[in-house]
C-alpha cells in the first residue's frame, strides 16, 4: 500500500513507518521531527513563531498539499494534525480526503472528546485536569489549556472530523474509552510501538552501586503531567538516603540522548495523571526498567489481564509514594524482578512489528 502519516508524536509514527517500510509499504511522514526529539522525517513541516513563521507555515502548505494526492492510507496523528485553528484544519482535510483513498485518525495527545471525558469526570477517576470534581494544580496554573480543547469551535470541528473518518486507533486505553460509543467498530486499541533495535545493548544496572532515578519532562507540562512533584519526592529520597540513589533529569533530550539515559537508570518516573504507561513509560519497560507510571485496571484488561504486573502503579490519590518507592529501593531484587517482567510485556504487547500489524489490519477491514 501507498500510506501517508501526517503528524507525530513521541516517534509513533515514525516507528511505524519504519516498520512498514521493511515489510514492503510505500510510506511518507511529514512531522516536525517531534521538536526537541530531532526524529528524521521525509517531509518536514514546523511553524514557527511569530506572524512570519505563521505566512510561511501556510506558504509551505499550500505548496505541499497539491502532492498530498493517491495514498491508499492517510493517517493522522490528531484532530490537530497541522499547527492551525480548526477552520483552516478544516479546509486541508477535506482537500486530503478528496484526493486520497482512506482516512484514519490516531488517537494519542489531547483532543475534544478525551478532553471533555476528563473536565466531566464521569469516566475517569481522575485525569490531569480534574481528580473527582476537584481540578488539578496544573489546571488552575493554566485553565486556558482545557477550554480551549472542549470550546464550541473545537467540539464543532472534532465532530466533522470523525464523521468524516473511515476509522481510529486508540494507543492508550484512556484515549478509546471517551469514543467507544461514538465510533463502535471504527475504533481499534493498537497500543504503542515500540522498534526494539532502536534501543541501547546491555543496558546497565545500578551504576555506581545505586539505584538510578531518571525523572522524566517536557518544558510546559511539568505541572499538568505531575512530573514536577514526582522528581520532588525523587530528590527528597535522594537526600536522605545519597549513599544508596541517585536521581538524574531528562528533560527535552534528542531522543537518542533520551534511550541513553533511560538505559542507564533503574526506575523511570514519567506521569501521575496518566491511566497507562505511555511512551516514555515503555521505552523503559522495553529496556528492562522499572516504569513509575499509569497502570489502572483499565490497561492491564486492554492488554488481557497478566498474572504479572510490574508497573510500579501512580495515580494522584496516592498519599504513600515516598514510602513505596523507599521500599522498592531497599529491594533490589525486585527492582530486577519487575523491570524483567516489563520487558515481557513490552515486547508481547508493544513490539513494533505486533502494533504495526494491528494498524494493518484496522486498515484492511475499515477502507
Amino acid at each position: 500500500m501507498k500510506i501517508l502519516f501526517i503528524g507525530d508524536y513521541s516517534n509513533l509514527h515514525t516507528t511505524l513507518a519504519h516498520e512498514l517500510r521493511n515489510i514492503g509499504h510505500d510510506v511518507t511522514l511529514i512531522s516536525d521531527g517531534c521538536g526537541h526529539m530531532n526524529l528524521s522525517t521525509d517531509i518536514y513541516l514546523k511553524r514557527a513563531p511569530g506572524i512570519k513563521g505563521s505566512f510561511k507555515y501556510l506558504y509551505d502548505l499550500f505548496n505541499l498539499i497539491n502532492d498530498i494526492k493517491g495514498y491508499d492510507v492517510v493517517q493522522f496523528i490528531n484532530t490537530n494534525f497541522f499547527s492551525l485553528k480548526p477552520g483552516k484544519l478544516k479546509y486541508f482535510f477535506d482537500r486530503i480526503k478528496s484526493q486520497n483513498g482512506s482516512s484514519f485518525l490516531t488517537l494519542a495527545g489531547n483532543d475534544y472528546f478525551f478532553c471533555k471525558a476528563c473536565y466531566d469526570a464521569k469516566i475517569f477517576k481522575y485525569s490531569e485536569f480534574k481528580i473527582g470534581n476537584e481540578f488539578t494544580p496544573g489546571h488552575l496554573a493554566d485553565p486556558g489549556h482545557l477550554y480551549g480543547w472542549i470550546s464550541n469551535v473545537n467540539k464543532i470541528w472534532s465532530e466533522y472530523l470523525f464523521k468524516g473518518i473511515n476509522g481510529a486507533m486508540a494507543v492508550l486505553p484512556e484515549y478509546e474509552m471517551p469514543v467507544k460509543d461514538l465510533l463502535g467498530e471504527k475504533v481499534s486499541f493498537t497500543n504503542l510501538p515500540i522498534d526494539f533495535s532502536q534501543l541501547p545493548k546491555n543496558p546497565r544496572r545500578f551504576i555506581d552501586g545505586k539505584v538510578n532515578i531518571l525523572s522524566c519532562m517536557r518544558s510546559g507540562f511539568e505541572d499538568m503531567k505531575g512530573a514536577k512533584h514526582l522528581y520532588k519526592i525523587a530528590r527528597e529520597i535522594e537526600e536522605e538516603m545519597p549513599d544508596k540513589v541517585k536521581v538524574n533529569l531528562a528533560k527535552d533530550l534528542p531522543f537518542k540522548d533520551f534511550l541513553n539515559m533511560v538505559a542507564d537508570s533503574d526506575i523511570i518516573l514519567d506521569q501521575l495523571y496518566s491511566y497507562s504507561p505511555a511512551m516514555t513509560a515503555l521505552y523503559g519497560m522495553a529496556l528492562g526498567k522499572v516504569a513509575a507510571t499509569g497502570a489502572q485496571p483499565e490497561y492491564y484488561e486492554a492488554i488481557g489481564n497478566p498474572e504479572e504486573r510490574p508497573l510500579f502503579s501512580l495515580a494522584p490519590t496516592d498519599n504513600d509514594i515516598k514510602e513505596r518507592l523507599i521500599e522498592l529501593i531497599e529491594n533490589r531484587d525486585e527492582i530486577v524482578r519487575r523491570g524483567e517482567q516489563s520487558r515481557m510485556i513490552a515486547e508481547k504487547h508493544n513490539d513494533s512489528k505486533v502494533v504495526t500489524d494491528r494498524f494493518l489490519n484496522h486498515w484492511q477491514n475499515l477502507r
